[in-house]
């Protein structure tokens, strides 16, 4: 049998084994059990120190140095994330990798803040206080010295801008910008890094300086640290959820970790705002911060070290579905794509369209994130199997004989054998396979009826046959969007899926917007032997 591998041609193992020179071909979804422990695990201790005080007392550690050392190596990963994002920011020239770029560098600065100006680092003391009240930031106990409760003050604040303000960053991360809102970001991108840069060093300065200048109503209303908590985990919230599910589109670690990032920032949030000073909580809030960012620059590693951190920080941007599905696909995928389309011309792109609007029609009926990833690679490869087909029959530019074509109708069968063992699921293959097969049983190559068709490999069979209708071809023109339509619904029931032709009316002219080729010229790329 034969297989394209990144080296060319190779020939499969007639007995069923895995082709040689083609690695697994989806990009599986890491573990998500280690990082589901870890928010459950923090979740917990957060509710156990709040219902039993007594723990969280026992907790108690009254350690200036120890709370210092905890928020620098917080804020030393978080200044090693701004650098990696910074540079990706700058050589993709990519408005939303400068947001987050901007979030990691002001928790960097305003956590940097919020160490030094602990009481007994910077200035001697010996405060025991507490926070009194939920969210509150009053004093219970009386420190040393003025200035011990000026720095007291000015910890406070940092800590509470440090989260909202890279919250807020984290969400506008995952904003769409309109054209010129982008364009001009990039433009004063420099600028704008700049500008935030001198605006943490000025309050760096200042407040270090002169702690003084912190007003105390900032750091003990309620009000504010009431909005604070819902400011947070609202910007929290959204942006761990558009990760978490760009995550479950491509597979990708980035996703995954700054989705984790967000929420623990949100769970840090939390224990901040209902904490006690040195108690256990208090030291919760740090470690929750540090184990979120933690994650995100342990993502950034594992991306760097099979260079492609700069493209792991760009693919995060990606907000379509269609996009984030097509950014999850492996090199072995685009590589076989490749292969195909330079061998038959009239596949020019139409792999890519089959498997956007396979996506879409999947998106509409509400396919889960890692099924409408099988469908996407499934859908792109969905012609494989024509890799095996003689050119003479593939370019013949006149009418096929009966012969030739049962020739053609083996090419189903063929690209599910090149392919079956080298996906992480069933889903690409059974769409390889299957698109053929028809809703009445008339179909190839196993003549199933109904919903024996895999759902995936219905969708894709009215994708594939939509784009054909649509597209140029040697011997005629395309069809016009209307008649094409005409066509699938004439032929839903007995070709089609019914309830997947509904889904195809719902999304054909989002499709037709961004992904029709009817313009695209049939080019015969190979001379057709004579």
């Amino acid at each position: 049998m034969i297989a394209a591998t990144a080296h060319g041609l190779r020939y499969a193992d007639e007995r069923g084994g895995q082709i040689e020179g083609i690695p697994m071909l989806r990009r599986s979804l890491p573990t998500v059990l280690p990082w589901l422990v870890l928010l459950a695990a923090s979740s917990a201790a957060f509710f156990a120190l709040r219902t039993q005080v007594e723990w969280d007392r026992a907790l108690q550690w009254n350690s200036p140095v120890g709370h210092f050392w905890v928020v620098s190596a917080a804020a030393i990963t978080c200044l090693l994330l701004a650098i990696a994002a910074g540079v990706a920011a700058f050589r993709a020239e990519n408005a939303r990798v400068l947001m987050l770029s901007l979030s990691f560098l002001s928790m960097a600065g305003l956590f940097t803040v919020h160490g030094l100006a602990t009481p007994g680092v910077l200035v001697h003391s010996t405060y025991t206080g507490s926070y009194s009240g939920a969210g509150g930031y009053g004093f219970s106990a009386r420190p040393e010295s003025a200035p011990a409760i000026w720095l007291f003050n000015l910890t406070g604040l940092s800590a509470r801008l440090a989260v909202i303000v890279s919250a807020a960053f984290l969400a506008a991360s995952t904003v769409e910008w309109g054209h010129a809102i982008e364009r001009a970001i990039v433009r004063w991108r420099g600028a704008i890094l700049g500008g935030v840069v001198a605006g943490l060093v000025a309050y760096a300065v200042i407040g270090l300086i002169r702690p003084e200048t912190v007003p105390a109503w900032l750091v003990g209303s309620v009000i504010l640290a009431w909005m604070t908590l819902a400011v947070v985990v609202v910007l929290g919230t959204i942006t761990a959820v558009r990760y978490a599910t760009g995550y479950a589109r491509t597979g990708q670690q980035m996703f995954g970790a700054v989705a984790l990032g967000a929420a623990l920032l949100v769970q840090a949030q939390l224990s901040l705002h209902f904490g006690a000073i040195w108690r256990g909580t208090f030291w919760l809030y740090h470690l929750q911060l540090l184990a979120g960012f933690f994650a995100v620059l342990w993502g950034v590693v594992l991306e760097y070290s099979r260079g492609r951190a700069v493209h792991s920080f760009t693919a995060l941007t990606v907000s379509g579905a269609v996009e984030q599905l097509r950014s999850g696909l492996t090199e072995p995928i685009l590589t076989l794509t490749a292969a195909l389309e330079a061998r038959d011309g009239y596949t020019l792109g139409h792999g890519e369209r089959v498997a956007a609007m396979s996506v879409l029609v999947g998106e509409h009926m509400r396919l889960p994130g890692p099924r409408l990833r099988g469908l996407a690679a499934g859908a792109l490869l969905h012609d494989v199997g024509k890799i095996g087909i003689p050119d003479a029959i593939l370019h013949k530019p006149g009418r096929l004989t009966d012969e030739e074509f049962g020739i053609i109708r083996e090419h189903p069968g063929r690209g599910w054998e090149i392919l079956r063992f080298t996906f992480g699921s069933d889903v690409e293959s059974m769409v390889i396979r299957h698109h053929h097969e028809k809703w009445d049983g008339s179909g190839y190559p196993d003549r199933l009826i109904g919903e024996a068709i895999p759902l995936e490999a219905r969708i894709a069979a009215v994708a594939d046959v939509y784009d054909a209708l649509r597209s140029n071809r040697s011997y005629r023109v395309p069809m016009t969007p209307d008649e094409a339509m005409e066509v699938i619904q004439k032929d839903a029931g007995s070709h089609f899926d019914p309830r997947c032709v509904e889904a195809f009316l719902a999304v054909q002219s989002q499709w037709e917007r961004s992904y029709a080729a009817a313009n695209v010229a049939y080019i015969e790329r190979r001379e057709v032997p004579r």
